[in-house]
């Protein structure tokens, strides 16, 4: 478990930088339960919603639901070695990863770097210092996912950051705040089947349940928004008996601008 410096004991009060970056949703990836809360309470402060995972196989899934930003990783986490843990998700995501460590060799260090970690932070560490440096990395993170930020398809373009859809002749077409959250996760996973239960996370922050009707709902009303005939839609394809997956458009063939598929 990794230990906070003597005398960083949390505020009970906001940072006065809790404003500096949007809030994220970070995992907090520790065996020790009340080193995961801890962590909790003082990410909550400053606004970010936050799941915590007890081990490597947690944490696997949790980040394989594309639906966080940042993952603080206990380099003593039972499962795997960072690096090894690192590994594993970087073909799957872009999150931010922050290792916390402890007796760490040097080579440790070096290791979980080269393996995709953005930042590796050594115990006993200060609060205000971990903090600070949660919020450079969400800083890279939402930088980044907003590397793409229009999609152009055939006949139409998707605008993620006015939440529109741009049609022939100059016609635009408006999200609402549910379709546009099931598109930027269908985007922001493209050409990669997503679950019932993850589309419904990523909207009502629970599994799908009760709102699995409300779910095909919403990717009916995003198929006559954009596809050219909706009946057989080209881009938001239904896989059966999982959920849906967005076909994204080759270069040069439709996508003329650039796309990421990270989308924040």
């Amino acid at each position: 478990m990794r230990e906070l410096k003597e005398g960083a004991v949390l505020a009970r009060r906001p940072s006065r930088f809790r404003f500096s970056v949007q809030p994220g949703r970070i995992i907090v990836a520790s065996n020790g339960a009340a080193q995961r809360k801890e962590l909790r309470i003082a990410l909550e402060l400053e606004g970010h919603r936050v799941t915590e995972a007890e081990t490597a196989d947690r944490t696997l899934q949790e980040t394989g639901t594309g639906l966080f930003q940042l993952l603080l990783l206990d380099s003593e986490l039972k499962g795997l070695e960072p690096s090894e843990l690192c590994r594993a998700i970087r073909p799957k995501s872009d999150l931010g990863i922050i290792v916390l460590a402890g007796d760490d060799t040097r080579q440790d260090r070096i290791d979980a770097l080269n393996a995709g970690a953005d930042d590796y932070v050594a115990s006993p560490f200060v609060l205000p210092e971990l903090l600070a440096r949660v919020r450079a990395v969400l800083r890279r993170v939402t930088r980044s996912s907003e590397e793409g930020r229009q999609i152009v398809l055939e006949d139409r373009a998707i605008d993620l950051r006015s939440h529109k859809i741009k049609g022939p002749g100059d016609r635009v077409i408006h999200l609402t705040p549910k379709e546009f959250l099931v598109l930027k996760h269908l985007v922001s996973h493209a050409n990669r089947p997503l679950t019932h239960q993850s589309l419904a996370q990523s909207v009502w922050q629970r599994d799908a349940g009760g709102e699995l009707e409300y779910l095909r709902i919403v990717i009916k009303q995003l198929r006559r928004k954009l596809e050219p005939d909706p009946d057989n839609p080209q881009y938001i394809r239904t896989e059966r008996s999982v959920g849906y997956r967005f076909d994204m458009p080759p270069t040069g063939q439709g996508a003329t601008e650039p796309y990421g598929c990270s989308i924040g």
